[in-house]
């Protein structure tokens, strides 16, 4: 473990580089952010960014030692992330995000917080209306989205 240690001091630029393009690449396409056809490019990248990394690192085999670690890593997070959510739920039910914004609503109401939100409003030049999106209303936006906003 010291030899991998000293090889982690003696990084450069260029491996902080693969290594960070492999992380976020990595993590893209693990997750449900991209579609199937994007994450087979960004798992490409990826793979050419770990060889790049391990290409660049002194062993080699150092490289792909730490490569390796990362993977175990992220898997440990998301399963332990995984096993909470699972812990939680089964101890409070799933709650809804229209449930969340009711029992934020009730909050306000009791404590005569909505004469200090601005109103609700269909029109949206009107200044310091809230937009009609649930989105909106529940982060109390002051401005039109984008979508509401005149071209």
């Amino acid at each position: 473990m010291s030899e991998l240690h000293h090889t982690l001091e003696t990084m450069g630029v260029l491996q902080f580089l693969f290594a960070a393009a492999f992380l976020v690449c990595y993590t893209l396409a693990i997750g449900g952010f991209l579609g199937p056809g994007a994450r087979a490019g960004v798992l490409l990248i990826g793979f050419i960014a770990v060889i790049g990394f391990s290409a660049f690192t002194d062993p080699w085999v150092h490289g792909v030692l730490l490569t390796t670690f990362a993977i175990i890593g992220i898997g440990l997070f998301l399963g332990v992330a995984w096993l909470l959510k699972v812990l939680f739920v089964s101890a409070i039910g799933e709650v809804s995000a229209k449930a969340a914004y009711d029992d934020a609503v009730s909050v306000a109401d009791e404590f005569e917080l909505d004469a200090l939100a601005p109103r609700a409003s269909t029109d949206p030049a009107t200044p310091g209306a809230v937009p009609e999106s649930s989105l909106g209303r529940l982060l109390g936006a002051e401005q039109p989205t984008l979508d509401q906003r005149p071209s």
